[in-house]
């Protein structure tokens, strides 16, 4: 099969059964509802992520080599393409506990919840539109309806098929992701709609949670927005050439 990411079984390490992924939850909001975390472990409500008309459900784990090769490029696409205001994701992990989940989160810098650890939610999307191996993506609807698949089928297609589908859809929509909402300009608009939760350590950088994502120095927070630095009391961010300060 020629594909640029290897597929692990899970079938063969008895941690995910198969199933029907023509199933949808019902309703599809309920099996979100309270189920979902921020990287601090915050609540996330589920209008927050049926809010736009894409929902990509990333099933994946950080003992996994191939989604570990796998979640730079998501990551990336997310923050080049209008994550968080013209797409959702969240992460269902197959991580074999909590602990590994949220490593795995603050690691490779997902800046998207995640469903809380073993929850009813995530066994319930699990046996919905899981099935024999991750990395996988499975691209949704606001009513739980798939759009499009890691799997045809029984033949995997991999993860990096479903990006170019999205892509395709949000092209249609002739929305510019770096046009689709202009950043703050000013230091009370940007403490106004940036929260500052609190800081962490990355896997080689300092991190900061804001807005619930967990973010490192010289990311970018949104179009032209960049984390210059981070202390243990504020992080500065630059924007057209100006500095500002963000505090808890």
């Amino acid at each position: 099969m020629k594909t640029g990411i290897t597929i692990l079984s899970l079938t063969a390490l008895a941690l995910l059964s198969g199933c029907d992924a023509s199933k949808k939850a019902a309703p599809f909001a309920e099996t979100l509802r309270d189920a979902a975390v921020d990287a601090a472990g915050n609540p996330v409500k589920a209008d927050r992520l049926l809010e736009t008309d894409y929902l990509l459900l990333y099933f994946s784990a950080h003992w996994c080599p191939p989604c570990q090769a796998f979640t730079p490029r998501l990551v990336d696409f997310y923050r080049t393409n209008g994550g968080g205001r013209l797409f959702q994701t969240l992460l269902v992990s197959n991580d074999r506990s909590q602990a590994a989940m949220f490593d795995y989160i603050k690691e490779t810098g997902m800046p998207w919840p995640a469903m809380s650890f073993r929850s009813r939610g995530a066994k319930q999307l699990t046996s919905t539109y899981s099935g024999d191996g991750i990395p996988r993506l499975v691209l949704l609807n606001p009513a739980g309806e798939i759009l499009s698949d890691s799997f045809k089928g029984r033949e995997y297609v991999g993860p990096q098929s479903v990006l170019d589908d999205l892509k395709k859809r949000l092209a249609e929509q002739k929305v510019n992701p770096s046009e689709a909402e202009k950043p703050p300009s000013t230091l009370a608009e940007l403490a106004k709609k940036y929260r500052l939760e609190g800081f962490g350590q990355g896997s080689e950088q300092k991190a900061a949670i804001i807005n619930g994502i967990f973010i490192t120095e010289g990311a970018e927070l949104d179009p032209g927005i960049m984390i210059e630095r981070i202390t243990g009391t504020y992080v500065e961010v630059s924007y057209e050439g100006n500095l500002y300060r963000l505090y808890p």
